[in-house]
C-alpha cells in the first residue's frame, strides 16, 4: 500500500513539473505580437493629473490619459503653465497637447504635438510606415527642421508609453531591465534607452478634493499607491511609476511632476 502511495505521489509531482515545464515554455517562445497583445488587453483606461513645480513652486499642471476606441488605442498628454527655457530667458506662457495613436496590438502608428507658446510655437507630425519606419512630415510650425524618416528596431513607444509596455509586460523586478526603441521629441530622433527597475515605494497621492471657504482647492481624499523607480530615460529624467506604468511622480533637475487630483492641479494653478 505505502509502494502504490509513493508512486502516485511521484507521478502527481511529475505531471506538475511537467505541466509548469509547458507553461514555462509557451510563455518563453510568446511572439512579440503576443506579448504586446497580452499588454494592450491589461491596460486600464484613466486619466490622471499632476501639479508641475519647479524649486518647489508651481509653474504648471499637466494631466496624462489613456483611452480605448473600437480599432485604437488613443494616448493624451496635456501641459499648461510658465514654461522655463533653457538658460536665462524668462518663463513663457505655454500649452502642449500630445496625442499618440495605436493599434488593439499596442504598436504606435502616429502622433501629433502642438506646442502653443509666444516664442518658436512648434508641432511635429510623424507617423510610422512599414512597421520600421518613422516618418516626420513637414508642419507650418516646424521652423527650419526638415521632414525625416528613421529606422528603429520595434516596437516604438512614446516618453508615457514606454514604461506602461515594460511594466505589463514583465515581473516588477528590482534590477530587470529592458531596451526600448522610443521617440524623443527634444531631439526628434529614436532614441534606445535601457530601461530598469531601480527601487519599489510606497507613495501617498491625492484622489479627490474639496473646495475651501476662499476658494482653495485642499486634499480630501489620499490613497496609497505602490511604486517603483524606472532609470534609463532620457534627459536625466527620474520616474516613479504605478504597477501599469502610469507616472506617480517624476522629477529632471529643478523640474518636478507629483500625481494629485484635477482640482489642485488646475483650478490652483497659480501660473493662470
Amino acid at each position: 500500500m505505502n509502494s502504490r502511495r509513493a508512486a502516485l505521489a511521484v507521478i502527481i509531482v511529475a505531471l506538475w513539473l511537467g505541466g509548469m515545464a509547458m507553461m514555462f515554455r509557451r510563455n518563453a517562445n510568446r511572439s512579440e505580437a503576443q506579448q504586446l497583445s497580452e499588454v494592450a488587453l491589461r491596460l486600464q483606461p484613466a486619466t490622471f493629473y499632476y501639479v508641475i513645480e519647479r524649486d518647489g513652486h508651481q509653474i504648471g499642471a499637466a494631466s496624462s490619459g489613456l483611452d480605448t476606441t473600437a480599432n485604437t488605442l488613443v494616448g493624451e498628454e496635456y501641459f499648461v503653465g510658465e514654461y522655463p527655457p533653457p538658460g536665462d530667458k524668462p518663463a513663457e506662457r505655454t500649452s502642449a497637447r500630445w496625442q499618440t495613436k495605436l493599434t488593439r496590438g499596442f504598436r504606435l502608428t502616429d502622433l501629433t504635438i502642438d506646442v502653443a507658446r509666444p516664442t518658436r510655437p512648434f508641432s511635429i507630425n510623424a507617423s510610422v510606415e512599414g512597421d520600421t519606419v518613422l516618418l516626420i512630415a513637414v508642419t507650418k510650425t516646424t521652423g527650419r527642421h526638415p521632414p525625416a524618416r528613421y529606422t528603429f528596431a520595434q516596437p516604438l513607444f512614446t516618453p508615457s508609453l514606454a514604461p506602461v509596455a515594460f511594466m505589463l509586460g514583465g515581473p516588477h523586478t528590482i534590477g530587470r531591465k529592458q531596451v526600448m526603441s522610443v521617440f524623443d521629441p527634444m531631439t526628434r530622433t529614436v532614441i534606445r534607452p535601457e530601461l530598469q527597475i531601480r527601487a519599489e515605494s510606497l507613495f501617498t497621492v491625492i484622489d479627490s478634493a474639496a473646495s475651501g471657504s476662499d476658494g482653495i482647492w485642499a486634499a480630501a481624499h489620499r490613497d496609497t499607491v505602490r511604486a517603483w523607480r524606472i532609470d534609463g530615460s532620457p534627459h536625466g529624467l527620474t520616474v516613479w511609476v504605478d504597477a501599469e506604468g502610469r507616472v506617480v511622480a517624476a522629477h529632471a533637475g529643478n523640474l518636478s511632476a507629483i500625481r494629485t487630483a484635477f482640482e489642485i492641479a488646475f483650478k490652483n494653478d497659480k501660473t493662470k
